[in-house]
């Protein structure tokens, strides 16, 4: 035990100090970083029979319905700023292909605003320099078909139909409809538009339409009161939650928002094993991934986030003794929904924050997919303990995963086995301090996806 003498001292001084942080402060550098955010600012998506502006769509909207606008470009190179604000010292003051990581749902909106992103976030991927100094970023996407990260809900998915019909037909559902049916009605008759089949679907589109309107200073028709807006984005709440929630809200994340939440934390294990410079990965999105992120981390709070919001999550190396099952890597989690105020620190349910990264992985785990996979996503091998590739996915492409349980070989043929493979591997760890690690390897070495 140390001694009254030693409190005095420097260094007993700053071990004081160290006890009295609070947790927080005592989180350490950061070392990996994901942030999913939303578009920016778009056209409506699409118009109803009686809309008083449906025959200026192409002068309203000239890019089209469902297009980026002025705003949203300006939106995220506002997001982008503060991305590069708060990660200054973290991230190379210019874009570096092997730190840097972004992927986007292929929708020209969700693509237009990953680059007005990186613009904001590296000076040199801005419009306007001069042809020498001006850099073009990349953007990865896949085929929305093929898209099952980013895209949500799975409509594709017979699981998935099961568990929202089962949540549609629930009481607490079917009394709020039924509440809301001389609504409906007048709605019907307002908009022209038959509401038969996905009555509150369809009651969101209006609803976005009119929201998108009114953003860009046009009139509304009389019948669009304040109680008619506040009535649809209520109809839209109990429409997300029957996606997002209960009943059985941990296997509709495995199906949806679990699959991106998987994903983030395997890069990050990948980038810790591997001991690649990965230190971001941006992901360019919609609401409804957003949406069902929150539902599987159990923070979806009833309302739509709105354009340009972004979540992140921070990976950093905590101070102080090593956690038996997650080191000393903390997750802390934020969410930036208003530009006009600092982003909100979030707390994941049953853990404090910042959340140690053995605790996230298993309050996390019924919501993630497991293991022997999901219904749509085909299945994959389970993770090793130690040393594991890249998880292979039933149905992609490249190469084959097969025989998950290998066989056992007597001794004669392992030890000139491992020989081999020490020497193997001694010749690919010179090779691979060699050569530079490049995004164009991330499939090969199993992501980030």
């Amino acid at each position: 035990m140390a001694g009254p003498g030693f409190w005095g001292h420097p260094a007993g001084r700053l071990l004081l100090l160290l006890l009295l942080l609070p947790p927080a402060l005592m989180e350490g550098p950061l070392v990996f970083v994901a942030v999913v955010f939303r578009h920016g600012d778009r056209a409506p998506l699409v118009s109803y029979p009686t809309d008083p502006h449906k025959e200026a769509v192409s002068a309203l909207w000239p890019r089209g319905l469902g297009q980026l606008t002025r705003e949203g470009v300006r939106q995220q190179l506002e997001l982008g700023r503060f991305l590069r604000s708060r990660y200054e010292t973290f991230l190379s003051p210019k874009y570096r292909r092997e730190e840097v990581y972004i992927r986007s749902t292929d929708f020209d909106r969700t693509l237009e605003s990953a680059q007005a992103n990186l613009a904001g976030l590296f000076p040199e991927a801005a419009p306007g320099r001069p042809e020498s100094a001006w850099r073009p970023i990349p953007v990865h996407t896949v085929p929305t078909s093929e898209d099952k990260l980013l895209r949500f809900p799975m409509r594709s998915c017979p699981r998935y139909h099961e568990l929202l019909r089962e949540a549609t037909e629930a009481a607490e559902y079917q009394a709020a409809l039924e509440g809301w049916t001389d609504f409906l009605i007048r709605l019907e008759n307002f908009t022209g538009l038959s509401l038969v089949g996905e009555p509150l679907r369809r009651a969101w589109k209006v609803l976005d339409t009119l929201m998108c309107q009114q953003a860009h200073g046009l009139p509304l028709p009389s019948w669009a009161s304040p109680d008619v807006l506040q009535t649809l984005a209520q109809i839209s709440a109990l429409d997300i939650g029957a996606h997002v929630g209960p009943p059985r809200a941990a296997e509709k994340a495995q199906l949806t928002g679990g699959i991106l939440l998987d994903a983030i934390l395997s890069n990050f294990s990948r980038v810790q094993r591997l001991g690649l410079p990965l230190k971001m990965v941006m992901y360019s999105a919609h609401d409804s991934t957003l949406l069902a992120l929150q539902g599987a981390l159990g923070l979806y709070d009833g309302h739509t986030p709105p354009y340009a919001a972004c979540l992140g999550f921070e990976f950093r190396r905590r101070l102080g003794d090593l956690d038996e099952d997650s080191g000393n890597i903390t997750i802390s989690l934020f969410y930036r929904n208003d530009s006009a105020s600092p982003p909100l620190p979030l707390r994941l349910p049953g853990c404090q924050a910042p959340c140690p990264l053995g605790r996230f992985h298993q309050l996390t785990a019924p919501a993630r997919p497991p293991a022997h996979g999901v219904p749509c996503h085909g299945s994959r091998e389970p993770a090793a303990t130690a040393g594991d590739g890249p998880r292979c996915w039933g149905g992609s492409g490249g190469g084959t995963c097969r025989d998950s349980h290998p066989r056992v070989l007597p001794a004669a043929t392992v030890v000139p086995l491992l020989a081999g493979a020490v020497a193997v591997l001694a010749a690919l760890s010179m090779g691979l301090g060699l050569l530079a690690w490049r995004p164009g390897c991330l499939r090969a070495w199993g992501g980030p996806v």
